[in-house]
């Protein structure tokens, strides 16, 4: 059963439907041997504000990573992050990592909050995004978010911030967007059964199967 970090899922579901299965054939294929572009991201502002290194230190770590692509992302995400944080000052605590498991078990997303903090009173997850392409589909980004959101009863809101241009995007407590949440996971879990019977077909027998209109929620 596949498992997706956050914003891999977040990337998955912006996506439109031929990128979309793609990305999923280069995720099942048994060959994948897929890269993580912004772990590092990840791992340098969990030093930086879950261990309380100093921001020199970590930031002359980040020149230290090897490609140029990647460093500029890291450098470019955490001066983002250290410009929100300077006008989101409250204080700062953990949140706990929770697993969600698809409809029909077919596939997992394991949300991990990069941090926990207070936005305008509201105890928040917050999740960090520094992804240029896809652009994030606010609708099914907050439905998600919905979604991940009936495990957290200790918590306010899920947020995304956007590090590419500071804007939060937030989990709401209204069916509606939970339902979008719940027909996204279905529509994934689609594909997915629909790409892996694909890839178990012989190539000279194999017919890409129309795409359905998108997004169904």
């Amino acid at each position: 059963m596949s498992t997706f970090g956050t914003s891999a899922y977040l990337k998955l579901i912006s996506l439109n439907p031929k990128p979309q299965r793609t990305e999923l054939r280069k995720r099942l294929s048994p060959s994948d041997t897929s890269y993580d572009f912004h772990r590092s991201l990840r791992l340098h502002a969990n030093r930086l504000l879950a261990k309380g290194e100093s921001t020199e230190s970590v930031l002359e770590s980040v020149g230290r990573i090897a490609k140029l692509p990647e460093r500029t992302s890291v450098q470019a995400g955490l001066a983002a992050l250290l410009n929100w944080r300077a006008s989101h000052p409250s204080k700062l605590f953990e949140i706990r990592s929770h697993i969600y498991t698809s409809p029909n078990d077919i596939f997992k997303i394991g949300f991990s909050a990069d941090f926990g903090t207070v936005i305008d009173g509201r105890r928040c997850a917050v999740h960090l995004w520094n992804t240029k392409n896809p652009p994030l589909s606010k609708r099914l980004t907050i439905g998600t978010l919905s979604l991940l959101k009936q495990s957290y009863q200790d918590i306010d809101n899920l947020v995304v911030l956007s590090l590419l241009d500071s804007q939060l995007l937030w989990s709401v407590e209204d069916p509606r967007y939970t339902a979008i949440g719940h027909n996204i996971a279905l529509r994934i879990e689609e594909v997915i059964l629909s790409v892996e019977g694909e890839l178990r077909t012989p190539t000279k027998d194999r017919r890409t199967p129309p795409a359905p209109p998108y997004p169904l929620a």
